[in-house]
């Protein structure tokens, strides 16, 4: 029986599962249970000569990863595998990149507008394999907890709420002492653990998350990838040409418009999810007045605009009368913040410490 690795596309836990079919499905085993996903339901996300990655329609993230060479019956069941996008696979990678070359020439034409309107013509497939791979670039760095996986995103659901063709952006902690939050490619947003240091209520971080899936949402993502790196050298990254260098894209700057229209989204998002967003106005007041000094949050304020503003911009969002809910409880935001394992020891050691005395 074929073994393979499964991901579920809600939480970030690695599955050891066994392989069956049948004339209609292909059958996961687990340790725990047993479950068949249709033929119809499953694609070829990647293929090389070492892996080859299944995704399943309608489940972003939804992965399952054998190794190669796959059995032959199991490999004649799926579609061929598509590595730039649908269109891309069909017209070849040089005619596409010679389109894009001409693009490229026109961006010098329109200047800084350009990106807004280019942004919409990337296949959404190539932002998703890159996302992923990016966030594969942290590694051990990743913070894996059940508990806070499922805290995160019944987070994301709330401030942003399923719509046709879209699923909530998911979440990942990574064990890096800095300040910052970042959007990725494909809708990935990455929570550094400095942020969670710093930030002693939940609602505040949740208006920086809802900031940063506006982000996601207007596709500033990918406007600040081509703004940044050039059309020429997105394609060559997107076909996999270079390595997803994390630390380089988390660190994208936006326009003070992408800036401004992701605060507005985010101050509507709270408010539609029934959270204050005075806490997060508080949290830029902080980091409004330590602008300028040595500071943990030195990498956050280096890539948005002043934090003085933004923060009488949230404050001024809260709407006298409306009723307004804690985004997590006590139990999830403790989650959260003790997820990666430092964290999570420290927090053991002090709790004993507590019963000792």
């Amino acid at each position: 029986m074929t073994r393979a690795i499964f991901y579920d596309g809600v939480t970030a836990d690695r599955h050891e599962v066994e392989l069956g079919s049948t004339d209609d499905a292909l059958r996961l085993t687990t340790a725990a249970e047993s479950f068949e996903i249709p033929w119809t339901e499953l694609g070829v996300g990647d293929e090389d000569r070492q892996l080859l990655v299944l995704n399943r329609t309608g489940c972003p993230g939804w992965r399952l990863i054998l190794d190669q060479p796959v059995d032959p019956n199991l490999r004649a069941r799926l579609p061929a595998a598509g590595r730039y996008g649908s269109w891309v696979d069909r017209v070849g990678l040089f005619r596409a990149s010679a389109l894009f070359a001409g693009v490229a020439a026109a961006v010098l034409l329109v200047g800084y507008s350009a990106p807004a309107w280019l942004a919409p013509l990337v296949p959404e497939s190539w932002e998703r394999n890159l996302g992923t791979a990016i966030v594969g670039d942290f590694g051990d760095n990743a913070c894996r907890d059940p508990a806070a996986s499922q805290a995160l995103a019944r987070l994301a659901a709330r401030l942003d709420p399923g719509r046709p063709g879209s699923a909530a952006a998911p979440m990942t902690l990574i064990d890096f002492d800095i300040f910052n939050a970042a959007a990725l490619p494909g809708g990935q947003i990455v929570i550094f653990d400095g942020a969670l240091r710093e930030t002693d209520n939940p609602d505040a971080m949740a208006g920086i998350l809802a900031h940063e899936i506006a982000h996601v949402r207007r596709r500033h993502v990918t406007q600040a990838l081509i703004r940044e790196l050039g059309i020429g050298a997105l394609i060559r990254l997107f076909a996999g040409d270079i390595g997803a260098n994390a630390s380089q894209l988390v660190s994208l700057s936006y326009t003070r418009s992408n800036e401004y229209e992701a605060d507005g989204d985010a101050i509507a998002a709270l408010n539609h999810a029934g959270i204050d967003p005075r806490p997060t106005g508080g949290l830029f007041r902080k980091l409004g007045q330590e602008e300028g000094r040595a500071f943990a949050a030195t990498e956050f304020l280096d890539s948005h605009p002043n934090s003085g503003d933004r923060g009488k911009r949230f404050e001024a969002g809260y709407r006298q009368g409306a009723r307004y809910s804690p985004s997590l409880s006590a139990a999830e935001y403790r989650a959260i913040r003790t997820a990666c394992p430092a964290k999570r020891d420290a927090e053991r050691d002090r709790e004993k410490a507590d019963k000792a005395e």
